[in-house]
C-alpha cells in the first residue's frame, strides 16, 4: 500500500510529498463539484460484484470509465461475480475489499461471518420475484405448486426459498426447484424449460420480455422484505481502508444521482465498453435501469438521497427476518449498516 504520494515525478524532499487522506480528500472534491484533480498514484480497491454486468452495475461501470475513480486517486478492479452469496463469502474470507451485493442475504450471512457491514445502500426496496411463464395465467403464489422453477445454489434467493413458500402455505414437497449454474438461470427459462424461474426482477424481467415474457411475484409480497443492492466490507475494511472506502460510496452517490437526471444512456454504453466481450445488449441494460428506479426509493422515507440507509428500513427487514428465524433475536439496525462513510 502507498502510504504518501509524490506531488511530481522522481525524488522530492518531505515537504513535497502530501498524504493519502489529502489526495482522497481532493477526490471526494471532485465527487461533489466534478472539478478536474489527477492523483499521481492510486489506492488500489477490489470491488466483487453480484454476477456478470447488468443495469445495476451502471454507476460503478460509469464511474469507471469516465476516470471518476481515478482523479479521486482510487484504482478499483471491478469482479464479475457468481453470485451474491459466492461474493459474502469471498468477502467474510478477506479475498475482496467490497462486494455489491444484495444486503438480505448479507443479514443471513453476518450469523456466521459477523464482520460484514453495508456501508451504502442504493437499492432500498425488496426486489426478488418468482417469475413465470406469462401464459400460464399464475398470479397468486397458491398457482406455483405443482409448478418447475429454476434456480441456483449462490442466488440471493437460496435463504429465502423454503420461507416464502411456507408463509403461503406450501410445503417444500409441492414446488420443483431446480438447480443450475447462475449464467443458466435466464437461458434455460428462454429455452422454454421450467415453468418459471427466481431471481431478481428488474435484471430478469427485461432478458425474458422479447422470448418468454413473465408474469412476476414479488418476495416482499409475502412480507419477507429486505433492502436490496449495497457497498458491504469487513468492519476491519473499513477500519483500515476508511477515507478509500469513503471515496468509492461518494463516487456511486454522484453517479447513480448522474444516471437518473437523464443520462441512463451513458450509462449503457459505458457498462458495454468495460466489458467489449460480453455482448451485452444496450436494449435490456436500459430498461433494467429504467425499471430499478422506483425500488431505489426507501419504503420508510420517500426521496432519501441516493446511498443513505434507514433505521426504520432496516428495523423492518429485522422483523421479517426473525419472523423466520433467519436472525438473531437481539440484532439491531446499527448491527447491519453505517451512514458514516455517505454522508
Amino acid at each position: 500500500m502507498v502510504n504518501t504520494l509524490p506531488l511530481r515525478a522522481g525524488p522530492a524532499p518531505s515537504r513535497h510529498r502530501i498524504s493519502r487522506r489529502t489526495v482522497l480528500a481532493a477526490g471526494l472534491s471532485v465527487a461533489a463539484t466534478g472539478a478536474p484533480f489527477v492523483a499521481r498514484g492510486a489506492e488500489r480497491l477490489v470491488a466483487r460484484m453480484d454476477l456478470s454486468p447488468w443495469g445495476v452495475q451502471a454507476a460503478m461501470q460509469l464511474a469507471k470509465q469516465k476516470g471518476w475513480f481515478n482523479e479521486a486517486g482510487l484504482d478499483i478492479e471491478i469482479q464479475d461475480g457468481t453470485g451474491t452469496i459466492s461474493t459474502l463469502q469471498l468477502l467474510g474470507s478477506g479475498q475482496v475489499d467490497v462486494g455489491q451485493v444484495q444486503l438480505g442475504p448479507m443479514m443471513v450471512a453476518k450469523e456466521t461471518l459477523g464482520n460484514l457491514m453495508s456501508f451504502a445502500g442504493f437499492v432500498r426496496t425488496g426486489d426478488l420475484a418468482v417469475m413465470t411463464d406469462k401464459k400460464l395465467n399464475i398470479t397468486k403464489p397458491s398457482d406455483l405448486i405443482g409448478k418447475k422453477l429454476i434456480c441456483f445454489t449462490t442466488s440471493p434467493w437460496a435463504p429465502f426459498i423454503k420461507p416464502y413458500f411456507a408463509a403461503n402455505g406450501i410445503s417444500p414437497e409441492q414446488v420443483n426447484i431446480v438447480m443450475v449454474a447462475p449464467a443458466a438461470v435466464v437461458a434455460t427459462f428462454s429455452a422454454g424449460e421450467g415453468d418459471g424461474f427466481l431471481s431478481v426482477m428488474p435484471d430478469s424481467e427485461p432478458r425474458v420480455r422479447k422470448t418468454r415474457p413473465v408474469n412476476s411475484l414479488l418476495l416482499q409480497d409475502a412480507g419477507i422484505a429486505f433492502p436490496s443492492y449495497g457497498l458491504v466490507a469487513t468492519k476491519e475494511t473499513l477500519a483500515k481502508r476508511r477515507e478509500e472506502l469513503r471515496a468509492l460510496a461518494q463516487i456511486q452517490k454522484r453517479a447513480w444521482t448522474y444516471i437518473y437526471a437523464g443520462h441512463a444512456d451513458e450509462a449503457v454504453q459505458a457498462i458495454i465498453a468495460q466489458r467489449p466481450n460480453a455482448k451485452l445488449d444496450a436494449e435490456v441494460l436500459k430498461n433494467q435501469i429504467d425499471i430499478y428506479r422506483p425500488f431505489f426509493e426507501s419504503p420508510t422515507q420517500p426521496k432519501l438521497e441516493f446511498g443513505l440507509q434507514s433505521d426504520a428500513d432496516w428495523s423492518n427487514a429485522i422483523r421479517s427476518l426473525q419472523k423466520i428465524g433467519l436472525v438473531k433475536a437481539d440484532r439491531q439496525p446499527s448491527d447491519y449498516y453505517t451512514n458514516d462513510l455517505i454522508k
